[in-house]
């Protein structure tokens, strides 16, 4: 039998949106998919039509309604596609949404998840996005990716990748935590993936469907968990950041350098290393590469308003007085949660 390029785990509980879900996988051309759909509503699941569009729907049936790991392990376990990736039945995917990832995916063969943006919906609210590129030391902090916006190698899953079932909820923050100590994540601008935040009951998603409570119980179990490869990881990278600051600081360029690659090799996309690099690469003349890191930097924590300040000051040095004015919005709408936001942006209106 062919190996799929894809399999999609659907974990059901038999909603009328069942019916999007899988028209959304029929729409996905020029890729061969599987789709397996798990009765996680229990016995009661009735058996989903035998193909979604050309392709074929396998059903993982179940004597007994399944918790979201679990379903998502039964799913896993049924899998027999080059990469695995997953849908639940209130959510849809936009025409070209796989066909995009497996593209990116087949360009970058030592990536082991290839992630992009969820198109995030709640009733009632503007659509926003969700979805990032990613250091480990800031999945470690929250979740920065969305299942269902990712492709992963299954490779990962024959490794060992699962679910937690012990964990009360963010199966999926833990399950992207596992992926990174294997492999490479890498994010693309391609916003195919749509997210009915408030349809369901996990309470982790918005509006109605978001219990504070239970999400904060669920990280802390989570971190309690990876508490020890957490403190590692942080305990590696502070006598590199601090060595690179002290560097920076003595205008010993080549120092810093070295001491910023060692620590983006123990974590990739770290924001600190990076808004370090940008300082080394203006110093040495290079403002487009310095922008650049900058604005990785931001995008990675971008909640950091020393981040966004940092690349507003490097933009103004380029002369872009426009790309300053939006950073500088952005820093207004950081303010409620930064205090030192409102100050920076004032400083830069004042400084035009």
């Amino acid at each position: 039998m062919t190996t799929p390029d894809v399999s999609v785990v659907v974990r059901s509980m038999a909603r009328p949106t069942l019916a999007r879900a899988l028209a959304s996988i029929a729409a996905q051309d020029g890729v061969s998919i599987e789709a397996i759909v798990v009765a996680a509503a229990g016995a009661s699941h009735p058996p989903p039509p035998a193909h979604a569009g050309v392709h074929p729907v396998r059903f993982v049936a179940s004597a007994a309604r399944l918790p979201r790991a679990a379903a998502a392990n039964a799913g896993l376990d049924a899998a027999r596609g080059r990469y695995v990736t997953w849908l639940d039945d209130d959510d849809e995917w936009l025409p070209g949404h796989i066909r995009g990832l497996l593209d990116v995916a087949e360009a970058n063969p030592d990536a082991g998840v290839v992630h992009s943006l969820a198109d995030v919906r709640v009733t009632g609210e503007p659509p926003r996005t969700f979805g990032q590129p990613v250091a480990l030391s800031e999945l470690h902090a929250r979740n920065l990716v969305h299942q269902s916006s990712a492709l992963i190698d299954r490779d990962l899953v024959v490794a060992g990748c699962r679910c937690d079932e012990s964990l009360p909820m963010h199966e999926d923050w833990d399950w992207f935590l596992q992926c990174a100590q294997r492999a490479r994540f890498h994010f693309v601008r391609q916003r195919s993936f749509i997210w009915y935040a408030d349809i369901g009951d996990s309470g982790a998603g918005g509006g109605r469907n978001l219990d504070n409570e239970r999400v904060d119980a669920g990280a802390a179990a989570l971190r309690r968990k990876w508490a020890v490869p957490r403190e590692r990881l942080a305990a590696s990278l502070a006598p590199l950041l601090a060595r690179a600051s002290a560097a920076c600081y003595a205008h010993a360029w080549a120092d810093a350098a070295a001491a910023i690659r060692e620590a983006l090799a123990l974590d990739r996309n770290n924001p600190d290393a990076l808004a370090l690099a940008s300082r080394v690469h203006f110093a040495q003349g290079d403002a487009e590469r310095a922008q650049s890191s900058a604005a990785l930097a931001s995008l990675v924590r971008p909640d950091d308003a020393a981040l966004v300040y940092n690349l507003a000051l490097i933009c103004r040095a380029r002369g872009d007085a426009a790309k300053v004015r939006d950073l500088a919005a952005r820093l207004r709408r950081l303010a409620s949660i930064d205090p030192h936001a409102a100050a920076l942006a004032a400083q830069l209106e004042e400084s035009r």
